[in-house]
């Protein structure tokens, strides 16, 4: 007799059967950009692959394609990563140099379907120095000179080829925009004559290549060049709503005009909704172009890239590469980054996967970015064009150290450009503090000294940079050997927490009077939740917990203090994983005029409760914010127990670095307390020491160095 299946049985295993033919699988299998990649350079190379249809991935490193099928002995298992993105960032222990290591993925799909592991594949370490004309310093700057012997005997790395010429080592990157275009230009030439040449367009750059607004926005931009000089303006472009083209032929005519479907939008034509963002014309404007569209990152990958590496060019800087719609776009309503569920990284992700296709593409060349930071970081580094100047206050300043030395060793370069101070015809966007060039040059150099590593270079300059190698000074020469470990707090006072009324109502969030689940007095931005588990004092803290790199939720509190008057805010705050972007953050806000070192309290990474503070000025204005947030970051942070109190009390602190010829000593400044000589604390050395002035030279011997808050020295053992 025939047996009988059970309906309900056959359609469960039907079901089953479906869900797993519908899993999405990973094909076109790349290590580092290259598939079975012989010479992997990248301490944490990036594992990449297409998919469609992928809600999450998951990656297995082990040390041969047995122990990988067999899953014992596992170098890496990611586990399971929620990410769209077909790229993830090895992050295990240690890959050893000249060692093989067999790797594969499985993936999610939208519905939660698992696919199977996809066939393994090889790639070899194969770990270089990065080459340098000095043994102690990797020296940068943006474009330079057109003198190339000049350029050769000073730099490792420029935005110029000539010095190539001179020194095969050297790294020439070509200046290059990917995501933005000028028009007129090159580059909107020779993007017009591709798209006929491939049948995109009658001769012109199609307008879905570009980034629109979807409603009338303002802008604030110079007119003509990024000067002091040039005056800045406010306009407004005109959003575009494909609903206001009913007809669809590509005009919003005069009857569509009169009843518009959507009357927060509008442009008449699709092109007068493009994104601005440097120049305003005429003569020319810099537009957002749309990264994601397919046929504009083919041509990125496949002509312009390529055609850009001629002429003795070693790689790419790319400029204009933020984590959002650069320029007046990033937080503004764009319609091809709508930001809805599920799409909130979707630029990102987008960026992420234009620069992944030219690597593939030109596996060879050295692709960095203009203040690029992404985890998984796709290219091979960045320059932080601002990374520090000497106002940035004490937390600031190790935020922007320790992230530094964290992308050195997961093998990332970076362009450290310090910014100098006000130097008219030099420096027009300078700080104007009371020092003088040779102190903020010392300052700057030796804050590049606490973080060196084997990927950094240090940059001295700022924009506009016609004359950034007018900055260059001598006691760059000067080897201070190899480091003798990292950085090293020495804490002299800690700065005990000021006594006093506390003037910020409610900073220690116990006050809920309204039942609304968030703390009264403030202006919350989700997601901010109530904690009542982990707190560092009371009944409660805030948390908030960002999966998304877009995340910019700004909570404040205004508060209306004394005017020109001295005040210390102090907070606890704590972090688990924050990675990414600009980080956790206490700081104040629209003080005007007020002293008070920018945005200094920032966290990265994971870190136990806290204690946070920052000194500050009024001016005339004594009203302001105080804000807390997660900006462009991933990860979880709290926050407890805010304080603003009148008075200054600070952290008397001093950040120490050992190298092999040299200990490098610096102390972070407070600029609303000043930086005269009546703020110099002297510190007792275990040695005598020679300290090294900017033009090269050596002062007096003596073991004991006196310093001024916002003051380095590089000090030389004495023979």
């Amino acid at each position: 007799m025939a047996s009988r299946i059970d309906p309900i049985v056959c359609c469960a295993l039907l079901l089953i059967t479906r869900a797993v033919a519908a899993a999405p699988g990973a094909t076109d299998l790349h290590c580092e950009w290259r598939a079975d990649n012989p010479a992997v350079g990248d301490p944490c190379p990036e594992f990449s692959w297409a998919a469609d249809g992928q809600r999450a991935c998951q990656v297995q490193v082990a040390a041969s394609e047995a122990d990988l099928l067999a899953e014992r002995d596992l170098h890496w298992d990611s586990g399971r990563i929620d990410t769209r993105l077909p790229i993830v960032e090895y992050a295990g222990p240690a890959l050893e140099d000249g060692a093989s290591y067999a790797w594969r993925v499985r993936l999610w799909g939208e519905e939660g379907e698992v696919g199977e592991w996809s066939a393994p594949q090889r790639f070899t370490m194969a770990l270089e120095p990065l080459p340098s004309l000095r043994p102690h310093i990797r020296h940068f700057v943006n474009f330079g000179s057109t003198d190339a012997a000049m350029m050769a005997a000073r730099y490792d790395a420029s935005f110029r080829p000539q010095p190539n010429e001179v020194r095969e080592e050297y790294i020439g990157l070509c200046y290059s925009l990917m995501a933005t275009m000028v028009i007129p230009s090159d580059k909107h030439d020779d993007l017009a004559a591709w798209c006929l040449a491939e049948g995109l367009s009658d001769g012109d750059v199609p307008e879905e290549m570009f980034c629109h607004f979807a409603r009338d926005t303002q802008v604030r931009l110079h007119v003509g060049a990024e000067t002091a000089a040039n005056p800045i303006e406010t306009r407004t472009v005109p959003g575009w709503a494909p609903a206001n083209d009913r007809n669809g032929d590509g005009v919003v005519d005069d009857a569509e005009a009169a009843d518009l479907a959507n009357p927060e939008a509008t442009a008449r034509r699709m092109s007068e909704a493009r994104i601005p963002i440097y120049y305003w014309g005429p003569p020319r404007d810099d537009y957002v172009m749309n990264i994601g569209h397919p046929d504009y990152r083919r041509y990125l990958a496949e002509h312009y890239m390529p055609a850009r590496l001629e002429g003795g060019y070693d790689g790419f800087f790319v400029d204009t590469t933020p984590s959002d719609v650069p320029g007046a776009g990033r937080g503004a309503p764009v319609l091809e980054y709508p930001r809805g569920p599920g799409d909130e990284d979707a630029w990102m992700r987008d960026m992420q996967m234009a620069m992944a296709q030219v690597k593939i593409a030109l596996p060879d060349s050295v692709l960095t970015a203009n203040g690029w930071n992404a985890t998984p970081f796709v290219l091979d580094g960045m320059e932080s064009e601002g990374w520090l100047n000497i106002t940035h206050s004490a937390g600031a300043l190790e935020a922007r150290l320790r992230s530094a030395i964290d992308l050195d060793a997961r093998g990332k370069i970076q362009l450290l450009q310090y910014n100098p101070i006000f130097d008219e015809g030099r420096s027009e966007f300078g700080p104007r503090v009371p020092i003088d060039l040779d102190r903020d040059a010392m300052y700057g150099l030796a804050a590049y000294y606490l973080c060196a590593g084997d990927r950094t270079y240090y940059g001295y300059g700022r924009h506009p940079y016609g004359r950034a190698t007018t900055w260059y000074f001598p006691a760059i020469e000067f080897d201070v050997g190899a480091p003798q470990g990292p950085f090293e707090r020495v804490v002299l006072d800690d700065g005990a927490q000021v006594e006093g009324e506390n003037l910020l109502p409610n900073g220690d969030f116990e006050i809920d009077d309204d039942g609304d689940g968030l703390p009264d007095g403030w202006e919350i931005i989700p997601p901010v939740v109530f904690d009542e588990e982990i707190v560092h004092s009371g009944a409660r803290s805030v948390r908030i917990d960002s999966d998304d790199v877009t995340i910019n939720n700004i909570n404040k509190q205004y508060v209306t203090l004394a005017p020109n008057t001295t005040y210390t805010l102090t907070g606890w705050m704590r972090t688990d994983n924050v990675q990414g972007g600009q980080g956790a953050q206490l700081y104040l806000y629209d003080f005007e005029g007020a002293q008070t070192g920018g945005i200094s309290i920032v966290m990265h990474g994971t870190n136990d409760w806290t204690l946070v503070r920052q000194v500050f000025r009024t001016a005339d204005d004594p009203e302001g914010r105080v804000t807390f947030r997660v900006y462009g970051s991933t990860g979880t942070a709290w926050f407890d127990d805010l304080r603003i109190t009148e008075g200054a009390v600070i952290e008397q602190l001093l950040l120490i670095r050992r190298f092999a010829n040299a200990l490098v000593v610096l102390r972070p400044p407070v600029p609303a307390i000043g930086w005269g000589d009546d703020t110099a604390l002297d510190y007792p050395l275990d040695g005598t020491y020679r300290p090294l002035s900017v033009d090269g030279g050596l002062g007096d011997a003596s073991d004991t160095v006196s310093l001024r808050l916002g003051e380095a020295a590089i000090l030389v053992p004495e023979a």
